[in-house]
């Protein structure tokens, strides 16, 4: 009995040892994140009414999505796209001061991140 012991014991600590281990994020999972971030940001700022920061984010966004756009094809690109030009349509409604386009734009944005998603996400 003590003989089988030593290796399973082994072998349990190595599997909680994996268990608990961080892995390290994909780039699609950062790319994500920092749009949830932009998101979250532009949402909270807008609430504020610090309509600056709403369209500093609002343009890093736009940024990083037509980034992403360039790189890819078919529909993820279509979808990337819509979100670079919705995420500058609240950037220049932030610089113009105009709070209910923002809050029409940011709801567009958000039914298009749900939409990729909803076709895309863990396929």
């Amino acid at each position: 009995m003590k003989t089988y012991l030593s290796p399973i014991s082994l072998i349990l600590a190595g599997l909680a040892t994996l268990a608990t281990a961080q892995t390290e994020l994909r780039p699609i999972q950062k790319l994500m994140q920092a749009r949830a971030g932009w998101m979250k940001a532009m949402n909270q700022n807008l609430a504020a009414k610090n309509l600056a920061e709403v369209g500093k984010d609002a343009e890093e966004l736009s940024k990083q999505a037509a980034k992403v756009a360039g790189g890819i094809e078919g529909e993820r690109k279509a979808l990337s796209q819509k979100v670079s030009d919705l995420a500058k349509a609240v950037a220049d409604a932030a610089a113009g001061g105009d709070e209910a386009v923002i809050k029409t734009r940011l709801g567009e944005l958000k039914a298009t991140c749900v939409d990729c998603h909803a076709k895309f996400r863990d396929k």
